[in-house]
């Protein structure tokens, strides 16, 4: 395994609001950030990291990673205690146990059961590469609310224990129209809530049509589970909407950024004529704010919260250009009030696939092709 540790010690000011507001019970005007990489050690095999771990899932004990390598048809284990890949668990393509050719998203079902989403159906399978369950939604009938044509979990969806529901961000590939769904299974019945405020993700969806060719780029959406409830949010906005799994009912969560935008407030033409337009548009509205998901530190009880202003790239078609950003943190209480936020310079690009593990937060980091993770420690 290549050893890469460092440590780096910054002190930042936090803004924690006007002198009247009663103070935290948690002084965050003082903190210290430390930052350390460490590396998965994969032996004499290695981990493909082309789409980075788009398609991953964490462990709910978030003691191990799973990422899929589309091309090996594989998940790779890797124990983040340890920082080994463990194994590779092969599944088919094809077949009474196949998973399809196409892997859009994965989710996990206790310790060994793997949900796998593909175009056509979702297949629950075993470690042993069993396909135990096909959950279908299209052609299918559900007593309750209607499924519209084209209608899908474009995003990781949650499983409960039973294995008998599907809760996830209900759309379609237009980026219009979105839902939080309840699915059954087993009773067959479907159940969509609205979204406030999804309704205006379509102002910042971008299009493309022209000869055959479709490109469209609809703002992220995001949908995790926090001791039975939901935290669904966006890109395009900081409201959170907390869905309570047991009370099937779901409430709004608004705060306020002091050293940002709450929100994107450009207004923008949508349907692009050429290619090179919709890549410029695109960087457009990234250069406003834009907002991760939610992720919760079950051992300081607070959740963090990263946002970003892309900054301009000088070839906007250019994969291998790294894009930059300005890259800010929010720490809520676990009432969603916010305790702090700051600007933070040591990170020069916005967190993608990130997450708390032991009261600290790991972000992953492709070193020279090889897995490893920025672990970010704070002390206040």
């Amino acid at each position: 395994m290549k050893n890469l540790l460092f440590a780096i010690s910054i002190l930042f000011l936090f803004s924690c609001g006007g002198g009247n507001e009663e103070k935290s019970a948690e002084d965050f005007s003082n903190i210290t950030f430390s930052f350390d990489t460490v590396m998965v050690d994969t032996g004499e095999d290695f981990i493909n990291l082309q789409s980075g771990l788009w398609i991953s899932a964490i462990s709910k004990d978030h003691k191990y990673l799973y990422n899929w390598n589309r091309e090996t048809s594989e998940l790779d284990r890797v124990n983040l205690d340890q920082l080994v890949l463990e194994e590779k668990i092969k599944f088919e393509k094809e077949g009474p146990n196949g998973v399809g050719s196409y892997v859009a998203w994965i989710s996990l079902l206790g310790s060994d059961q793997f949900l796998f989403s593909n175009f056509d159906d979702m297949g629950l399978l075993n470690s042993q590469g069993e396909k135990l369950r096909t959950y279908k939604l299209n052609g299918e009938k559900f007593e309750g609310d209607t499924l519209q044509e084209f209608e899908s979990f474009n995003q990781r969806a949650i499983m409960s224990d039973d294995g008998n529901t599907i809760y996830g961000i209900l759309g379609n590939w237009t980026g219009e129209n979105f839902y939080l769904a309840k699915v059954n299974f087993q009773n067959k019945t479907l159940k969509k809530h609205e979204l406030p405020g999804f309704e205006k993700l379509v102002d910042y969806s971008v299009k493309f049509n022209s000869n055959g060719m479709f490109m469209v780029s609809p703002p992220d959406q995001s949908i995790t589970e926090v001791d039975g409830k939901l935290m669904i949010s966006n890109s395009v906005f900081n409201t959170i909407i907390v869905y309570d799994m047991a009370k099937d009912s779901l409430y709004q969560v608004e705060y306020e950024n002091k050293l940002t935008k709450s929100g994107k407030t450009g207004k923008y033409v949508t349907e692009v004529e050429s290619e090179e337009d919709f890549y410029r548009l695109m960087g457009e509205i990234n250069q406003e704010i834009n907002f991760r998901n939610p992720i919760w530190d079950s051992k300081n009880q607070r959740y963090y919260r990263f946002s970003f202003e892309a900054l301009p790239k000088e070839n906007l078609q250019d994969e291998e250009e790294k894009a930059k950003s300005k890259v800010y943190l929010t720490i809520l209480d676990q009432d969603f009030k916010v305790l702090g936020e700051t600007f933070v310079k040591e990170l020069q690009s916005s967190p993608a696939k990130h997450f708390v593990k032991d009261g600290k937060i790991w972000i992953y980091e492709n070193v020279d092709d090889e897995l490893g993770f920025v672990v970010m420690t704070i002390s206040s």
